[in-house]
């Protein structure tokens, strides 16, 4: 089992019997169904951040059709067939993390996400992985601890994904591209934004750009219920109008397409890091 950091004072937690224990006495139970929950109250945004209960429902139902498998087989065909230390930072009900586990073993492996009704979902998946309820902003791992770190549609906490991830480490990255659900969009706004993720955007002269691929896929939805489910699992269930969701039974029948970037970066050593204000730096941004 990967060893964790205490939440609570930065000690190694050693798993025994049904949970995790330090050496100051903090304890945390691992719950039935596999999952422990590092998440102190104090780090808190909600009494129940991240997504919920509904929204894994939504997102599980979906996955389980397939139609984002051109993304997952991208994913995997980049990865070699070995044992690292490896993380998903916002692994959700942990559809890709699974996979993930086939190709690289689940041992090493661990899934993070926020929200517990999502990591209670991802825990049915696969007992021998470490699913953990916890914050990207506050990962309880030790530095330079993982080979690999995955960060699917989700924000990138740079400090921390640099600090846990060894130099030579791998990050790979997936977001969407301006063309993703376009038919939904259209019929939810009157102006579709056309934006297209760059996880460059973010990242700083810690890591470098190895490679960019775009993944285009189509289907034709089979029932109204996946349609409603598809939104669910959006910020447009979010953003959009009620009227204006309340249509999308209309799209019924027609194509759906989806369109991601996937991702690659190296983690530097601290000793190949460029200064901020070098003229090298110029394009990792």
């Amino acid at each position: 089992m990967p060893t964790l950091k205490c939440p609570s004072c930065d000690l190694p937690l050693i798993r025994r019997d049904h949970g995790w224990y330090c050496d100051n006495g903090h304890q945390f139970d691992r719950a039935k169904r596999g999952y422990t929950n590092l998440l102190l109250a104090q780090h808190r945004r909600s009494r129940s951040p991240g997504d919920d209960k509904a929204m894994v429902q939504a997102r599980s139902a979906f996955l389980a059709l397939g139609r984002y498998q051109p993304l997952a087989d991208a994913l995997l065909a980049g990865l070699e067939d070995e044992e690292p230390a490896w993380l998903d930072i916002g692994c959700g009900e942990g559809w890709y993390t699974e996979q993930i586990a086939r190709r690289l073993g689940a041992v090493n492996g661990i899934g993070v996400d926020i929200s517990k009704f999502a990591v209670d979902a991802a825990a049915r998946r696969n007992r021998r992985l470490t699913w953990l309820v916890a914050s990207g902003a506050r990962l309880p791992l030790f530095d330079a601890s993982q080979q690999k770190v995955f960060v699917l549609f989700t924000r990138l906490f740079v400090d921390d994904i640099a600090r846990v991830l060894q130099p030579g480490g791998e990050l790979v990255v997936a977001g969407t591209g301006e063309q993703h659900l376009m038919p939904l969009r259209e019929a939810l706004y009157d102006d579709v934004r056309q934006r297209r993720f760059d996880a460059g955007q973010f990242l700083d002269a810690r890591f470098e750009a190895i490679s960019t691929q775009e993944i285009h896929c189509q289907w034709q939805p089979e029932s109204v219920e996946e349609l409603r489910n598809l939104l669910a699992m959006t910020p447009h269930h979010w953003r959009a109008k009620p009227s204006a969701k309340a249509g999308i039974d209309r799209l019924f029948g027609q194509p759906m397409n989806a369109h991601f970037v996937l991702q690659r970066w190296r983690r530097f050593s601290d000793a190949e890091t460029v200064a901020p204000d070098s003229p090298a730096d110029g394009p990792h941004h």
